[in-house]
This record gives C-alpha cells, structure tokens and sequence, in this order.
C-alpha cells in the first residue's frame, strides 16, 4: 500500500540510522578508551570477572612489595649476624690465648677486650631486634604476600629466629679469660668502734694469690680508717675497688660477715666468723683459705670461655641459617608472586581490553552503514512525493 500518512521506509531508515550511529559510536569509543567494557552494560559478566583479576593483581603488587621489604630485614639481620661471627672469633682468638699454660702476658688485660666485645655483641643483637631489650625480630616473622587461596596461604612465616646476645648465646655473664684468685690465711679483724665505724688511725690489709702474667702473683688490698674513721659500706667500697679488677668481690652477709667471692666462672666464698660491733669484721685471728677451684694454672675460665664460644658459634650459625632460609623463601615468593600477577593482568586484558585491528574495521564498517542509511532515508523520504502524480 502506498501512503501519505505514514512513510513505512523512512522510519525503517530513521531506525537503522540510529543504530548505525549507536555502532560507531561505541566502537569510537572503544578505540580512543582502549578498552573494550567501558560500561557495566557491554559485558557483565566480563566486567565481574575482570574486576576479580584486577583486585588479585593490585594485592600481589603490594604483596611483592612487602616480601622486598621482609629481604630488607632480613639482610639486615644477616649483617649483624655476620659482625657478631667475626667478634665470637675474636673471643674465641682470646681465650685460646688465655688458656694457654705458657701465656707471658696480662690476663686482666685480654679480659678486658673479651667483656668490651660481650657488651659490644649485646648492643649489635638488640640492633637488629635479636638482643634481650629488642627482641622484635625474633620468633616468627610472617610476610603477607598474597595470591593464595586462602589468607594462611598467603603468607610467607620466617620461623626459628631466636636471639644472638651475649648471653642467649652462652658468652656473657660468667664467662671470661680470668684465672681464679686465692686468698692468703690470717686476714684478721676489721677494728670497729661502738658506732661501726673503722677505727681512726689504723688500717687492715688483706692479701690474695692468683696467677698473674709472670706466674703466682700476690694482690693487696688495704682499707685505712684515716683520720675520722669510716663506715662499713665505705670499707666494702674500698676493698671493691682494690680486688674487682682481680675477679674477686667484698660482701657481707646478712649477719653482717665479711665475704669475698669470685666475680667470674667457678665462684667461691669464704665466710668468716660474726661481726664485731655489728660493723664489717672477720673473727680475730681467724686463719682462712680460698680455695681455688681451678687449680693454680690459671687456664680453667679460659678453657671454659673456649668451650662457651665454640657452642655459641654453632648456635649462632643456626640461627643464621634460619635467616638465610627466609630469604630463600621470600626470593622465590617474589618470582611466584610476579608470576600471577603478569597471568592476571594478561587474563584481565583479555576481558577488558579493546582488540585494536576488530574495533577500526568496526569503525569502517559503521562509517559506510551510515552514510548508507543517510543515502536510503533520503531516498525513502523522497517517495511519497510520486503519489503527487497521481493527483494531476
């Protein structure tokens, strides 16, 4: 049927058109987006999936991060470790030294060294959070990386990093290169006024015996009451400051005694009778002996420090290994993480991504529909004027 009314063809054209114009645009769009979901609507399903791939790419990238960083702390123990090595073999370098029979030379001096490098290994393992005031690397130390199928399965766990200091690791307090000190006999009392104090004008010596650089030597240590007389405690601190740098230690007891004990391996103590005068006294006349539970030599607390250190050694080299392991697994926790990630963001380009070459020979394609629909509907238009015949 031909009619004026309604134009049947052009609003095929009008409608094509339209959607002709909808195709080039999308494609427009796609092409200067370079994506090909650019709206929920052009794939839903895609766009779900595409996100999930996103989200495991954005975590993984992190996650690398994190295990970079856990090799960072790691390194850094391992350094430290390294340092402490180097200063338990120059212990064990000292006490081989000291532990010999023949040694010519200053035991007090090598002892020196040997404590200066217990303190300076204390230092060095609380730096690196292995120590007794910092122990914040130690235990476990677990790595979030990501990509796994569940979240224990996305993690990294460093286990067994135990503490390096001095004394975890069996050098510190107790352990030096000293030969044990002996006491000679007789030491006598303290003279005490009724006050406690020790008597002005006189003085007590106290002899001990030890093994010295050129063999059995004998320490002095004198306590003057001076002019005014001192204290008991000022006596303590007077003998301390004499006998310390020996190994040996003043004390009383709780009975107020006179003690003197071994601040070093294999300790003794001699207790004397009761005070006199509740001040610090040993019974008159009393005969006393240290005994020197390491013989006369002089070796047996470098014997023993050499024994200390070669167990410290392989401690330690067990911790460090510990730590060389997570740095293994955090190296190839990283390769697997990069990995995924790379999968993940070639599956999500699969999705997302615009196919470049399909999308410009769409463009060609919507380009001639158009201008063909344009051609049709002007065509279309121009039909019902032939019904103007029929009128004539």
């Amino acid at each position: 049927m031909i009619s004026i009314q309604t134009n049947y063809a052009s609003m095929v054209g009008a409608n094509n058109l339209n959607v002709n114009n909808n195709f080039q645009t999308s494609t427009i769009e796609a092409l200067t987006s370079g994506y090909r979901i650019n709206s929920s609507g052009d794939d839903p399903a895609g766009l779900a999936v595409a996100n999930q791939y996103s989200s495991d790419v954005a975590q993984l990238t992190q996650g690398i991060i994190n295990a970079n960083s856990g090799v960072s702390t790691l390194q850094i123990v391992d350094g430290g470790m390294s340092n402490i090595s180097t200063m338990l073999d120059r212990m064990q370098t000292l006490a081989t030294e000291s532990a010999s029979g023949t040694f010519a030379g200053n035991r007090a001096t090598v002892n020196a060294e040997f404590q200066t490098l217990q303190t300076e290994i204390d230092r060095e393992a609380n730096n690196i959070g292995l120590g007794t005031s910092n122990s914040s690397n130690a235990g476990t130390l677990s790595v979030f990386i990501g990509g796994g199928s569940s979240l224990a399965n996305s993690q990294v766990a460093i286990t067994n990093l135990t503490k390096v200091d001095a004394n975890t690791l069996g050098v510190g307090a107790g352990v030096d290169v000293l030969g044990a000190m002996q006491a000679t006999t007789n030491f006598g009392n303290l003279a005490m006024t009724g006050s406690g104090a020790l008597l002005a004008g006189t003085s007590q010596t106290f002899a001990f015996t030890g093994v010295g650089s050129t063999g059995i030597q004998t320490v002095t240590a004198t306590v003057a009451g001076g002019s005014a007389g001192i204290t008991g405690q000022q006596a303590l601190t007077s003998l301390n400051a004499q006998l310390n740098p020996y190994g040996v230690q003043a004390t009383t007891d709780a009975s107020g005694n006179l003690e003197f004990q071994s601040v070093y391996a294999n300790p003794f103590t001699v207790t004397a009778g009761a005070a006199t005068n509740a001040g610090v006294g040993l019974a008159s006349n009393t005969a006393l002996g240290l005994s020197d539970p390491t013989g006369t030599s002089g070796t047996a607390d470098a014997l023993a420090a050499v024994t200390a250190i070669n167990s410290a050694i392989s401690q330690l080299g067990t911790a460090q290994g510990a730590v060389g392991a997570g740095e293994n697994d955090l190296n190839y926790a990283i390769g697997l993480a990069t990995s995924q990630s790379t999968n993940y963001s070639s599956a999500e380009s699969q999705i997302r991504d615009a196919d470049v070459a399909t999308e410009a020979s769409n463009l060609t394609k919507a380009q001639v529909l158009q201008q063909a629909s344009v051609a049709a509907m002007a065509q279309a238009n121009a039909a019902p004027q032939a019904l103007l015949k029929l009128l004539q």
